[in-house]
């Protein structure tokens, strides 16, 4: 008999990331694929991105709205607990035999925490990295410590992983996901681009991505607004900008973007969500990246394009060389610009090396999800790492 594996998906960014292990699960005679859909897939102010599903022809095994569209920090805390006992009731009706969660979201929370109760075992991509400007960063560290299995990218986030008292032989380093969709998807040409958007992409063209950071200094509405006057203050470049996500505060993101393109209609664009083909393809063809999205870490150098990280959304994830990091100030922003789109640093950004490992992650984590050997409620030992001479001194006064 089949196992079956559910995997959720809350966004466009996690679907980019998931939809290739989804397609290897579905197409395996030793898997079962159940896809639950959530989050703001399901919205149609962030662009009801369930079609890009549709679109890929993966069997949708259940639809769970959750968000309530209130982005104040009661409403997504009373959302979180209504998504828990949604979750609950459809792993309950499904009843796979492990459940698929990627990253920090307030959604893979929710599962990971029903499937915990339910005493089905999680299986976390993307654990064991570190973005402390935001609350993500405990929200990862929660769902590594729910889960079973964990899926990790570097040998940095596999120790971290292992330093929260996880059984090293379940820590698994696959490599980035994105890399799948970069090695196997037919990029868009900058042609096809324009076409589809009405916007020229060049080596002129900069791409942004704000979302909201709780532990932002200065805060993150006040960084984005410097960072568009940075932008006006080079006339040359045109900018396109996506839509955030559905976090605490990402109201006021989206009213300061909105009002910002109205302005600037001559060279400020808004695309509510490219779709991971057309994102990618976006991002090869512009001459930089600019704002706080993982994909200035991550899918940017990976494909050779310069970029500018933006404020502390994503301290301490490991950083290549064609990623600079200005101060939170006008002017800072407007260097980094200037250095970001020069020929050197471009060529410079061309030659950078992946730092996340290499294409096969849906190979590698399907072998592993396939084959473990999986156990209604999971015991798991928590694994004590020795400790030096002195730490454990109590030092309270």
């Amino acid at each position: 008999m089949a196992r079956t594996i559910a995997i959720l998906t809350g966004t466009r960014a996690d679907y980019g990331l998931l939809k290739f292990l989804a397609r290897a699960v579905a197409e395996d005679p030793r898997t079962e694929l159940q896809l639950i859909v959530s989050g703001s897939h399901l919205s149609s102010e962030h662009g009801s991105t369930a079609s890009e599903i549709e679109f890929d022809e993966l069997p949708i095994a259940a639809r769970v709205p959750i968000w309530s569209g209130d982005d104040e920090p009661i409403a997504a805390a009373g959302d979180t607990g209504a998504a828990v006992k949604a979750y609950a009731e459809v792993l309950g009706r499904l009843d796979p035999e492990v459940v698929v969660v990627l990253g920090d979201r307030l959604e893979a929370l929710a599962m990971a925490l029903a499937a915990t109760v339910l005493g089905i075992p999680v299986a976390h991509v993307h654990g064991g990295e570190l973005t402390e400007g935001a609350m993500d960063d405990s929200l990862r560290h929660a769902i590594t410590k729910l889960s079973h299995l964990h899926f990790v990218t570097t040998p940095e986030h596999r120790a971290r992983v292992i330093q929260l008292g996880e059984s090293p032989d379940r820590v698994h380093l696959l490599g980035a996901p994105v890399l799948d969709a970069i090695a196997q998807i037919e990029m868009l040409s900058p042609t096809q681009l324009s076409e589809r958007f009405d916007v020229e992409f060049d080596d002129r063209t900069v791409v942004m991505t704000m979302h909201p950071a709780a532990f932002d200094a200065p805060p993150t509405s006040e960084i984005l607004r410097r960072a568009l006057t940075a932008i006006e203050r080079t006339p040359d470049i045109r900018l396109v900008i996506t839509g955030t996500n559905s976090d605490i505060g990402s109201d006021e993101i989206r009213s300061e973007i909105f009002a910002f393109v109205a302005a600037h209609a001559d060279r400020a664009h808004y695309v509510e969500s490219f779709g991971q083909l057309a994102y990618l393809s976006a991002v090869r063809a512009s001459g930089a990246v600019i704002g706080n999205s993982s994909s200035t870490v991550l899918e940017a150098p990976l494909l050779g394009t310069p970029s500018i990280l933006l404020g502390d959304r994503q301290f301490g994830r490991p950083l290549s060389e064609s990623v600079l990091t200005p101060e939170s100030t006008t002017d800072d922003i407007h260097q980094a610009l200037q250095t970001a789109l020069s020929r050197p640093f471009r060529e410079r950004a061309q030659a950078v090396e992946s730092v996340f490992g290499s294409a096969g992650f849906a190979e590698r984590s399907l072998e592993v999800l396939a084959t473990f050997p999986a156990a209604r409620s999971p015991r798991k030992r928590f694994r004590d790492i020795p400790m030096p001479d002195g730490l454990l001194e109590d030092e309270t006064p």
